[in-house]
């Protein structure tokens, strides 16, 4: 359940804060995310990967939409890239990685200032 909010948080902070800051805002989100709710490291990736990746592919999709393939069609001719949609993908899973070495990294980040506690033999 937590690893559902975590991607509707990121996912809507990044949606909502990208277009009006750098790029790389994506990734201070996604650690800050993490920093503040503890997990996992697979799943503060996991997290991280579908939180940003969707919301990257998405407006990457979109403005391919907008104008009608044209620059990812010169594009795609450029890279010598049959499909232009290979691209979009392509954007998601760059905007996924990212997403997700900068959650795991916020995790890891957290892991160092606090304690462990001792389990008990039995619990």
């Amino acid at each position: 359940m937590k690893l559902i909010i975590r991607i509707i948080v990121m996912g809507a902070l990044t949606y909502f804060v990208s277009p009006l800051s750098v790029w790389w805002s994506a990734m201070v989100i996604a650690f800050v995310v993490c920093y503040v709710s503890p997990s996992s490291g697979l799943n503060a990736f996991v997290a991280g990967f579908l939180g940003i990746g969707l919301v990257w592919m998405g407006h990457a999709w979109n403005l391919d939409v907008l104008n009608e393939s044209s620059f990812s069609n010169i594009v795609a001719d450029i890279m010598q890239v049959n499909e232009s949609v290979l691209l979009v993908f392509a954007t998601g899973l760059i905007g996924g990685l990212a997403g997700g070495f900068a959650s795991l990294t916020g995790t890891t980040f957290r892991q160092l200032f606090v304690k462990n506690k001792k389990r008990s033999l039995y619990s």
